[in-house]
């Protein structure tokens, strides 16, 4: 440690104490920058995109009230319902996704040559009873075949079968369904 005398302690002591001066100034000048980018894009928003936005509002405006001019009421009064009618049928096929299933497990496991005249499904039992034509009974049995290798289904049930006078064979089956299918 260096000795001093206390002459050289006296004039150490009595030096003034030096702050750096640069730190506090940069602050300042980013500050004043953050500040001045931040007004700049308040006032461009303000008086630039603003007006803008609310022009093009006002212009849709004016479209749209040109468009209600050139349509009639009583054709207005039509596109309401029809839409009303739109929309009253998604929400009925939005709360009935076990038919939509069922009809797209039947369009997939359907033979070919097999038609169907009478579908009624009951969700309680987890059933559906088909009644169709089928030109032959090779045909009928490849059809019921389908059905039994589709993991979905418990249960198959020809409820029956009868040839016609005009061709085909006329069948009523009952499909019993695993619960996943139709929930």
């Amino acid at each position: 440690m260096p000795q001093y005398t206390n002459s050289a302690l006296e004039q150490e002591l009595k030096k003034p104490e030096r702050l750096p001066v640069g730190w506090p100034w940069r602050l300042l000048v980013f500050v004043v920058i953050i500040f001045g980018i931040t007004v700049a894009t308040y006032l461009g928003m303000t008086l630039g995109y603003k007006p803008y936005l609310n022009s093009r509002i006002k212009n849709l405006d004016n479209q749209i009230t040109d468009l209600t001019k050139q349509i009639d009421v009583t054709q207005q009064k039509n596109l309401i319902n029809f839409y009303s009618q739109l929309v009253n049928i998604k929400n009925m096929l939005d709360f009935h996704p076990a038919v939509s299933k069922l009809f797209d497990f039947l369009e997939k496991n359907t033979y070919q040559q097999v038609y169907y005249l009478y579908f009624n499904f009951s969700l309680a039992e987890k059933t559906v009873k088909i009644e169709g034509i089928a030109p032959n009974y090779d045909v009928l049995v490849k059809q019921l075949e389908l059905f039994r290798r589709a993991p979905q289904i418990e249960k198959i049930l020809l409820e029956d079968s009868k040839a016609s006078e005009e061709g085909g064979v006329h069948f009523s089956i009952r499909l019993v369904f695993k619960p996943e299918l139709v929930k």
